[in-house]
């Protein structure tokens, strides 16, 4: 099989989204964000995190962490100086969608492997493993619509009411993940 570079397939996957893909383009590439979280732009976050400050899937439902920008990966995650995510420990959020469910890569939050993608529902407190990894989950979701994602209890049906301030909410329930995991580890 021909290595193709995930700059190509990336492009690929926007051009041939079934709904809007909303994308900013790194003027240059974010060589700080990648040197933090040790990668390369040959690997498919490396270059999410790299040439991107903006992904926005199925008409801005669902964001992909970048970079710079907004949904910087750094300051999303709370990333420690050693460029370990401290906002949920544990787990490397890496998308989001405005209903506050959120997707994580495992860096210890699970029994899953790690660097598997976690899924954590807006009303829950244990994180799910999607059994796949990123590049399987970018290719997911880039080829996801709303009617399945409805369809599929990834979104709630007809909702059309979106949390205005996303950051906020997931920051409250950061602090109330912490707290859980601080209660079931002292009656452990």
């Amino acid at each position: 099989m021909e290595y193709v570079s995930p700059k190509i397939v990336i492009d690929n996957w926007i051009m041939n989204a079934p709904e809007i893909v909303d994308v900013q383009r790194n003027k240059s590439l974010d060589l700080e964000t990648m040197k933090k979280l040790g990668m390369s732009e040959e690997s498919y976050l490396g270059r999410i995190i790299a040439g991107f400050n903006k992904i926005t899937l199925c008409n801005g439902y669902i964001n992909l962490l970048c970079g710079r920008g907004n949904n910087s990966i750094v300051d999303f995650n709370s990333l420690n100086e050693k460029g370990l995510p401290e906002l949920f420990p544990g787990a490397l959020i890496i998308a989001y969608d405005t209903e506050g469910n959120l997707f994580a890569l495992n860096a210890g939050a699970s029994d899953a492997a790690m660097g598997n993608v976690l899924y954590l529902a807006n009303n829950s407190f244990a994180w799910e493993d999607l059994e796949m990894r990123y590049a399987s989950f970018l290719n997911w979701i880039f080829g996801v619509n709303l009617a399945y994602l409805e369809k599929n209890c990834w979104k709630s049906r007809g909702s059309s009411k979106r949390i205005l301030d996303v950051k906020d909410i997931i920051k409250g329930k950061a602090a109330a993940y912490k707290m859980f995991l601080k209660k079931v580890n002292v009656n452990v």
